[in-house]
């Protein structure tokens, strides 16, 4: 296992491709030199107990696809210029100690896919510039301190797979759209100060299945707005029945619900610290069998 700091060294490989360290004792800060890697395409120091800022000098690295700097102890804000890094296809800064807010800049990153926050005091509103990422699969800003309203323009993340806001300060209505979500395979928006009616359909039902955490929001409910059954203008989903979704529709059990018109969907199933590695694997594999391709070529020429 290494330790220590990042030698300044590894700042003159300039044909360096990947730099990956993680899950070691590298200490110390990341070098302002980084940004003389030109060729650099992926960065994992994750797993690490780096400390300081991030340098300004990463958003000359216009190669990069991959930034991976969980679990370390970085501070201050992101660097605005990390919004240059328009091909970056995987963002991970959680549990560290960002600072919000993070710079509107961002929306520069068009390829982006996995933004991951989570685990940082970011103690601001939801950054503006998420509805533009259209590439969005995973978003995660779990225990953040985010405050204020959902975005409306979460509703634009068509590609959205996994979107976790719990343990937060956010308030208000859930943006109606978001249920609409055609690629949502898991929602957690628990321990929030949420309310209203989240309406979703049966079709969403299905698919998400017990990948649903609203628990921990007073007053917020799930309302069904396609079955034929619901006959009063509410039904919410209740805390008393947690396998509800392998009904045919939430109006079958309306009859026991209507009491507790405004209940909570408790998912023991759904773990609510998931990791967004799990959903990258096929990235990173897809960039491996790139470059055992391009090694074949130049043995057989």
């Amino acid at each position: 296992m290494l330790s220590g700091e990042i030698p300044q060294e590894i700042c003159g490989l300039v044909n360096l491709q990947q730099l990956d360290l993680s899950y070691n004792h590298v200490t110390g800060l990341v070098p302002q030199d980084i940004g003389k890697l030109k060729s650099l395409t992926i960065f994992d120091l994750s797993y690490n107990m780096l400390g300081g800022q991030l340098p300004s000098s990463f958003g000359q690295l216009k190669s990069l696809q991959k930034i991976d700097l969980g679990f370390n102890d970085l501070t201050g804000r992101v660097p605005q210029e990390l919004g240059n890094l328009s091909r970056l296809v995987l963002f991970d800064l959680s549990h560290n100690f960002i600072n919000g807010p993070l710079p509107e800049s961002l929306s520069g990153l068009k390829q982006l896919e996995y933004l991951v926050i989570q685990d940082n005091p970011i103690n601001t509103g939801m950054p503006l510039f998420i509805g533009s990422l259209g590439r969005l699969k995973v978003l995660s800003f779990s225990r953040c301190g985010l405050m204020g309203p959902i975005l409306t323009s979460l509703s634009m993340l068509k590609n959205l797979t996994a979107l976790s806001l719990d343990n937060n300060s956010l308030n208000g209505t859930v943006p109606s759209l978001i249920g609409s979500l055609p690629n949502l395979e898991q929602l957690n928006l628990s321990q929030n100060n949420l309310s209203g009616e989240m309406l979703v359909s049966q079709e969403f039902i299905n698919r998400i299945g017990m990948r649903l955490d609203i628990k921990g929001n007073n007053g917020l409910c799930i309302k069904n707005n396609t079955s034929s059954e619901v006959k009063s203008p509410i039904s919410c989903v209740s805390s008393r029945n947690r396998t509800s979704w392998n009904k045919s529709s939430l109006g079958d059990q309306e009859e026991e619900e209507h009491k507790d018109e405004c209940g909570h969907m408790n998912s023991d199933l759904y773990q609510s610290s998931w990791s967004s590695k799990n959903h990258y694997y096929g990235y990173e594999f897809r960039l491996w069998l790139e470059q055992m391709f391009l090694v074949m070529m130049f043995l057989l020429l």
